[in-house]
């Protein structure tokens, strides 16, 4: 069982209690060396509005940064950055709110309490300015940057973040994702990766305390454990996925299958016809159309794979013909099928804040299928899992601010996937 299984039932102010009892007093078998200065830098874009368990991230935020600000030792040198706070649609709004030095948590408790969400979300000057507010070139600094967004400003993260490395003494950048799927976070992770932090990502105020506590919360005093490395998460598919190949990973998921038949596919064989090869044999897992033409060969040609198959995705464009298959109840996929769908209202040209979240239920959708967006004119486009959401969309500005969009939705992997969201009397 995970640590955060253990913890997550308990409320915010005791859960960042306890986590940072458990880093600050396990026995020692050295001395440990003083914690760098540290800046955390909070999004205050638009999309915080956004919701996770019917609670507004942004609301969440503050809860739990200061619940974990207020229990680290009174020396601790701490700094608040924050971007997209005051100004919509700016990329230069980037304010050091409350320079690093020790004492300041009441004014980062002040200021985390005080802030407005409105903007965009320029991470790659965010933590540049951070760095360098930290001095980063002289003396070992941390930066810990909590987003629930991409970059929206025409820049490169990780570039940035591998001249910060090259340039800095002990530069240390930790990102926390919250809210963002496993594909977005994976898409600012290398900010962490290439300065030697962490990504962690925080689907709720549990999460969340947890990886503030353990960036900023002060740092063990004795090198952990090696960790055992992690299982692997496996994903299903649909039976029919347009467009899409399965791709084998050459390794397996360890699953027990039985051989499969061998059957001839003609050369002008169908979608339809290399799905029923795989239907019909009991002992197949997924099966790959490939159409004519595909890899300069002159006839279409059908694969199929056996229970034990691990496989990634790839996808080609609609005109070419190509589709996959897994059968319902198996899950051999190394990352998520996603669905790219479309949500538009009549919100006349305003912007508007969106989010998706999975609705309850028995087959409840994996944190991956939450989507949320930055604040933008519709349409807006979001890339989920099959299955059924809730879409909530809020007009921010202009006659119909306030105005509130919502819908349940099922995205289905052959079905619609353009919703037009009503107005909620």
């Amino acid at each position: 069982m995970r640590l955060c299984d253990l913890i997550r039932p308990l409320s915010l102010p005791l859960l960042a209690a306890t986590l940072l009892a458990i880093w600050t007093g396990a026995p020692t078998a050295a001395r440990a060396e003083p914690a760098p200065r540290t800046i955390i830098v909070l999004d205050g874009s638009g999309s915080m509005w956004g919701e996770i368990d019917g609670l507004r991230k942004l609301d969440t935020a503050r809860e739990v940064v200061g619940q974990v600000v207020s229990s680290l030792p009174a020396d601790r040198a701490l700094g608040l950055m924050a971007y997209g706070h005051r100004r919509k649609g700016d990329c230069s709004d980037i304010e050091l709110i409350v320079p690093p030095a020790p004492g300041t948590a009441p004014a980062v408790l002040q200021a985390v309490r005080s802030m407005r969400f409105v903007g965009k979300t320029p991470l790659s000057e965010t933590v540049r300015q951070a760095a360098e507010a930290l001095d980063y070139t002289q003396a070992p600094a941390t930066v810990v940057l909590v987003t629930d967004g991409l970059e929206t400003c025409a820049a490169d993260p990780c570039a940035v973040a591998t001249e910060l490395e090259a340039a800095g003494v002990g530069f240390t950048a930790h990102v926390i994702g919250f809210g963002l799927t496993r594909t977005q976070g994976a898409q600012v992770a290398c900010i962490a990766e290439k300065t030697g932090g962490r990504y962690l990502p925080a689907r709720d105020g549990a999460a969340l305390a947890e990886a503030l506590t353990a960036t900023v919360g002060t740092p063990p005093t004795a090198a952990p454990p090696a960790a055992t490395p992690p299982a692997k998460t496996y994903f299903p598919g649909a039976p029919l996925m347009p467009n899409v190949a399965l791709e084998p990973t050459g390794q397996t998921t360890n699953q027990e299958g039985k051989p499969l038949a061998e059957k001839p596919f003609p050369p002008t064989g169908t979608i339809a016809q290399c799905q029923a090869a795989c239907t019909d044999d009991t002992a197949c897992l997924a099966w790959r159309y490939e159409p004519k033409g595909s890899y300069f060969v002159d006839h279409a040609r059908c694969f199929t794979f056996p229970a034990s198959s691990e496989f990634d995705l790839r996808t080609f464009p609609a005109e070419e013909g190509w589709a996959s298959g897994i059968k319902d109840g198996h899950s051999p996929l190394v990352r998520p099928y996603l669905i790219t769908v479309t949500f538009s209202a009549e919100a006349d040209g305003a912007p508007i804040s969106w989010s998706a979240a999975p609705m309850p239920g028995p087959q409840a959708l994996p944190p991956e299928a939450w989507a949320a967006e930055e604040e933008r004119v519709e349409p807006v486009e979001a890339a989920l899992l099959p299955g059924a959401y809730r879409v909530t969309g809020t007009v921010t500005e202009g006659p119909l601010k306030g105005t509130v969009f919502s819908a349940p939705i099922t995205v289905a992997p052959t079905g619609a996937v353009a919703f037009p969201i009503p107005r909620t009397p």
